[in-house]
């Protein structure tokens, strides 16, 4: 971590005068701070030592917060319901916890699938076992719903996380889909978990496969813009008499659906209309399904079983061209340890676009999954407890735990990709953090609604039926059209609606326009 009283005295000497800013850039680097947030301090309009306290200030508020409610709590202990996989962006501050404000950091771990419904089970039981808890967004129109978590809405504007601010804040529009739920603030996002495409640049730079490449489809051998590229590639580079295919997108049940979510998404299609209706059994849809099928003669033939880490691992030790992964995916891949055959070899991009019937091209891609911080209603320390998760995802405190590689959290705040530590850049390259910040403008959400799980798993059953030949595509989309009506009745019709139009409302503008989203009416 920074030395955060060096830095601050280094501010200090640049403010009176006593240092030139050449020399303050330099000794900032020296002392972890990226050239681009020392600049944005340097330039800022403010004096440096007010611009670094603005930056600083969510982690020291947190930190305030956190040793007064440290100091009331009867109970020591705050206790973390964590997915599996994620305890190593954390671990690394339990110390200070412990050292400093004398609270033990208790982590519970449970796989990805299971959370949601340890905390539909605790909504019942009411234990207070869980201080914070670690959902998706998914969880929590469901949660809030049931009185398990905070409304975080007052918090928020007391303590000032600066999840909306301009230049370190949460990126739009995920600061919306995976914190918001009816427009208020019910968590606050850790992991910055969106799709992009990955490709073996050694592959994109070998001169023979740039002339072959070109000589067959009439255009340079590049990564790929639109999902026709994409294929053309696939096919080119598929190679499995050496174990080499052309591409590692996943066809396994639990991901199905965001490979047609985010595909379906590029042809100016959202998953209901303004109504409800489900909206993914239309011809876009079937097309969509008949693009992935077309595609499945070129996957890695576990494709239909992958993990995240499978995958990770099978692209890591070079066994596909192309990956549709998280950013974590490629901080596995740059990382010798994880990624043998792909470390310095990867080139990234933005998610294809797709042509409109208009000739532009829609570029959307997912924020699926992405976890963040909730506080338990039922704990018997919630502002410790808010403390924590307000410190844990600070602009400064986030940009320090995330380059860790015993956990899968991602970038999600501004400074994250375009102010950069010198360890973010390590860990994912300046040119992939950018890649970050230009697909993250464009995606869609999750079902983040009541009902949100339910939809989720009706999709991927029928997605994954239709991709191995158990169901014909019209007749899998048909099904999954039917599940979602019957979830929306449950849920109640205008309660699913007000919370669809919530969520609609901040997407992107080219989205927006294309999907008619602009035209709709509560």
């Amino acid at each position: 971590m920074q030395d955060k009283k060096a830095v601050s005295a280094v501010v200090e000497d640049y403010a009176a005068g006593r240092m030139g800013r050449r020399k303050f850039l330099r000794t900032m680097g020296v002392l972890g701070v990226s050239a681009a947030l020392a600049d944005l301090v340097g330039v800022s309009p403010l004096s440096a030592v007010t611009a670094w306290a603005a930056v600083n200030g969510a982690e020291e508020r947190a930190w305030e917060l956190a040793k007064k409610a440290a100091a009331k709590a009867s109970k020591k202990t705050l206790t973390l319901l964590i997915p599996t996989g994620s305890i190593g962006n954390m671990t690394p501050y339990a110390d200070k916890w412990k050292n400093e404000l004398g609270i033990t950091l208790e982590f519970i771990e449970e796989p990805d699938e299971v959370v949601h419904t340890k905390g539909m089970q605790e909504a019942v039981a009411k234990t207070g076992r869980y201080d914070v808890m670690m959902p998706t967004a998914m969880s929590y129109p469901d949660w809030l719903d049931s009185g398990l978590i905070y409304d975080l809405t007052d918090w928020v504007e007391t303590y000032k996380p600066d999840i909306f601010h301009e230049s370190w804040g949460v990126v739009f529009p995920a600061s919306h889909h995976a914190q918001l739920y009816n427009g208020r603030v019910v968590g606050l996002l850790c992991d910055g978990d969106q799709i992009t495409l990955l490709c073996r640049g050694d592959y994109i730079k070998d001169g023979a496969k740039a002339k072959a490449f070109e000589d067959k489809f009439g255009y340079k051998l590049d990564v790929p813009h639109t999902w026709k590229e994409y294929y053309n590639l696939a096919s080119f580079m598929h190679d499995p008499k050496n174990n080499f295919y052309g591409s590692l997108e996943y066809r396994s049940r639990y991901y199905a659906k965001w490979m047609f979510m985010q595909r379906l998404a590029s042809k100016g299609r959202l998953w209901f209309d303004q109504d409800m209706n489900p909206t993914f059994n239309s011809p876009e849809g079937l097309q969509v399904l008949d693009d992935m099928l077309a595609v499945n003669q070129f996957l890695h033939p576990d494709a239909f079983s992958f993990t995240w880490s499978s995958n990770y691992n099978a692209f890591g030790r070079g066994e596909g061209f192309m990956n549709i992964a998280w950013p974590s995916g490629f901080k596995y891949s740059k990382a010798p340890s994880t990624g043998p055959a792909t470390s310095g070899k990867i080139m990234a991009t933005v998610m294809p676009a797709d042509v409109l019937p208009d000739g532009s091209r829609l570029f959307a891609g997912m924020f699926c999954w992405g976890y963040g911080f909730a506080v338990s209603r039922y704990s018997a320390n919630p502002e410790l407890a808010y403390a924590y998760i307000q410190w844990m995802t600070s602009p400064t405190i986030s940009a320090d735990a995330i380059p860790y590689l015993g956990g899968y959290s991602d970038p999600y705040r501004i400074n994250h990709m375009l102010a950069p530590t010198k360890r973010l850049v390590e860990t994912y390259t300046t040119d992939y953090l950018k890649i970050l910040y230009n697909n993250i403008v464009n995606t869609v959400p999750d079902f983040c609604l009541p009902g949100g799980f339910e939809y989720q798993d009706a999709l991927d059953k029928e997605v994954h039926a239709c991709m191995t030949g158990e169901k014909k595509p019209k007749d899998a989309l048909d099904a999954a059209s039917r599940a979602f009506e019957r979830i929306t009745r449950r849920v109640g019709k205008d309660k699913a609606r007000k919370s669809w139009f919530a969520l609609t409302e901040n997407l992107a503008e080219p989205i927006k326009k294309a999907t008619g989203r602009t035209a709709w009416k509560l």
